[in-house]
C-alpha cells in the first residue's frame, strides 16, 4: 500500500467532521504553555476515538498511535493553520518541528522513526512516510524540522471535506479546575 491508497484508507476510518469539530470546539484556549501537552494529549486520544479504535494511542517516543489495521506506527504533529491557511489557501511549504533535542542539534537524522507521520490542523490531516520526508529534513539551532513542498504530502481529509454544522462548547479549563479540586477535597 503505498501513502496515497494508506490517506485514502484511514479517510475511511476516521470521523473526520468529529476532529474538526472537537479543535475548532476547543479554539484557543489551550495554547497557553502551561497547557499545550493537555492540548495534544487530547487531539491524539481524540484520533483513537475517531477511528473507532483502529489508531490506538500510544503516546510513545516518536510514536502517538498504532495502526491495528496495518501494524504502522505514527507520530502525529499538530500545527495551528500549518497546511492551509485560514483562508483555506495551501501553503507553499509546510514546516514543521519534528524533534526538539533542547538546545542542541544533532543533525537530521531520526533514529527509529516512526512509518508515518501525520500532520494536522484545525481542518485537515496530511501523511507522509518517514523515507518521504528524509530530503526535507532540516537541521535547526535546538532541533529537526521538516519543509516539505504541500504537493509531497497525501491527505487524509481537506478543509473542503468537512461539514460542522454547530460548534460545542467547551471549557476545558474550568473542568480541569474542577476536577482537580475534586481530587484535593477527596483526600
Amino acid at each position: 500500500m503505498n501513502t496515497k491508497e494508506y490517506a485514502q484508507d484511514l479517510k475511511l476510518s476516521i470521523d473526520v467532521n468529529r476532529y474538526t469539530k472537537l479543535i475548532n470546539s476547543l479554539g484557543s484556549q489551550l495554547n497557553d504553555r502551561k497547557d499545550r501537552f493537555d492540548k495534544a494529549d487530547i487531539i491524539e486520544q481524540s484520533l483513537e476515538v475517531y477511528s473507532n479504535g483502529r489508531l490506538t494511542w500510544v503516546d510513545g517516543i516518536g510514536r502517538d498511535h498504532y495502526d491495528n489495521n496495518t501494524a504502522f506506527d505514527l507520530e502525529f504533529k499538530y500545527m495551528s493553520n500549518g497546511l492551509f491557511t485560514k483562508t483555506g489557501k495551501q501553503k507553499a511549504v509546510v514546516k514543521v518541528k519534528l524533534k526538539n533535542s533542547l538546545g542542541a542539534n544533532k543533525g537530521t537524522t531520526i533514529e527509529n522513526p516512526a512509518d508515518y507521520y501525520l500532520l494536522g490542523q484545525e481542518n485537515a490531516i496530511a501523511i507522509i512516510s518517514s523515507e518521504d520526508i528524509k530530503p526535507f529534513l532540516v537541521s535547526v539551532p535546538d532541533g529537526i524540522e521538516a519543509h516539505i513542498p504541500f504537493e509531497n504530502l497525501d491527505f487524509i481529509f481537506k478543509p473542503t471535506d468537512v461539514n460542522i454544522d454547530k460548534l460545542v462548547e467547551v471549557s476545558y479549563k474550568q473542568e480541569k479546575r474542577a476536577m482537580q479540586r475534586k481530587l484535593i477535597e477527596s483526600i
